[in-house]
């Protein structure tokens, strides 16, 4: 389990250290917004792209050797941004590069996990697994006033990419015994996903992914907007962090319990987002840092939910299912920030928040009406 969240959290911490740590990049580069957006964009759009062939390798070279390539390759690519990335074409070209590992993180990860863990704790195995990404931005807030404002965010990035390197040694070299599935059958077994749901149930994640997307990427920016010193907004980041990762836990526990499938849950978590997010327009000071932590817990606490929901319909096709909806959220996250970067310079923060509210509604709709289509009869 530790594996998998660290597979993931390395593989995406060049994209959110960027976020973090765009007071200093920002400035350094000439970027503003916009140009942080395009950036992101530009490293999630990728991760889509390459996610569904990625995801039918990992099925095909198992996913410790999938793991293993990803993680050095990672490292490489952050050590090299530390040191080489001196303009903006150089620093986007290693976050493409660094985007394509990134596809095979995730079909890597719920393959091994689904192999080897326990089928009756899946939603709650998967909701820590998804603590890969929050972890990714929790290490990213925590750098800014550790790293980032003492020795500037190239020293970072090179702390980043010694991760990597640190997460590479924990893969197991030996082959591993899949677990026997001695009798996966219960009351609440859900019908096969059909490429097509499994598009639709991408379609859903990726409107809920704008907002993911705007706390870890603006988070920090809008802060230091509203008055918060750059120490400060960064703990702001780790924290809302640290409660998206509880709140995927206990949802997962939660689904467990319950026995379901995890639509009508991940339809009621985002449309609880959409009402922090909305609340985030009307607060300042120690009342916005708690409506953060509130639409960390709820439109950035789903994703976790998502993948059970793959994996407990399409059981015998992990890699490849699960990287179908995960290409998906990386449309919304490759599309998000350039919508809600423009929106900021065109309006401001609080214009992207409601952008993300509004995603988040139609995300809720979407997997709930999912949910009843593909409910067992």
């Amino acid at each position: 389990m530790l594996m998998a969240i660290l597979v993931v959290t390395a593989s995406t911490q060049a994209v959110f250290l960027l976020g973090a740590a765009f007071v200093q990049i920002g400035p350094e580069f000439g970027l503003g917004p916009v140009g942080l957006g395009a950036l992101t964009a530009a490293f999630f759009l990728t991760a889509s792209a390459t996610s569904a062939p990625l995801g039918r390798w990992v099925q095909r070279v198992g996913w410790q050797r999938a793991m293993v390539i990803n993680t050095r390759v990672s490292s490489v690519i952050l050590l090299l941004i530390a040191v080489v990335a001196r303009n903006t074409w150089t620093l986007a070209g290693l976050l493409v590069a660094a985007a394509g590992m990134y596809g095979a993180a995730n079909p890597a990860a719920n393959q091994a996990l689904a192999d080897h863990t326990n089928p009756a704790r899946r939603a709650t195995i998967f909701g820590l697994k998804h603590a890969g990404i929050p972890a990714s931005t929790l290490l990213a807030g925590l750098a800014v006033p550790l790293i980032v404002v003492h020795v500037g965010w190239r020293w970072a990035y090179a702390a980043a990419a010694l991760l990597a390197i640190v997460v590479s040694l924990l893969i197991p070299r030996h082959a591993l015994t899949p677990r026997t599935p001695d009798d996966e059958q219960d009351s609440a077994d859900p019908l096969p996903l059909s490429n097509r749901n499994l598009i639709q149930l991408a379609t859903g994640s990726a409107f809920a992914t704008w907002g993911a997307i705007a706390l870890a990427t603006f988070l920090v920016s809008a802060a230091v907007d509203l008055g918060f010193s750059p120490s400060a907004a960064g703990a702001l980041l780790f924290m809302g962090s640290a409660f998206s990762i509880g709140a995927r836990i206990a949802f997962g526990i939660l689904s467990d319990h319950r026995r379901g499938r995890g639509f009508a849950l991940m339809a009621t978590v985002t449309a609880v987002g959409a009402v922090a997010f909305v609340l985030l327009t009307r607060t300042t000071g120690a009342w916005f840092a708690v409506v953060v932590l509130a639409a960390f817990s709820s439109g950035w606490a789903w994703p976790g939910l998502m993948t059970y929901t793959v994996v407990n319909a399409n059981r015998k096709t992990v890699a490849t299912s699960s990287a179908i909806t995960q290409a998906g959220v990386f449309v919304g996250a490759g599309l998000g920030p350039l919508l809600l970067g423009a929106v900021i310079e065109s309006w401001s923060f609080d214009g992207a928040w409601l952008t993300a509210a509004a995603g988040l509604v139609i995300s809720s709709l979407l997997i709930g009406w999912l949910g009843r289509a593909t409910r067992p009869t």
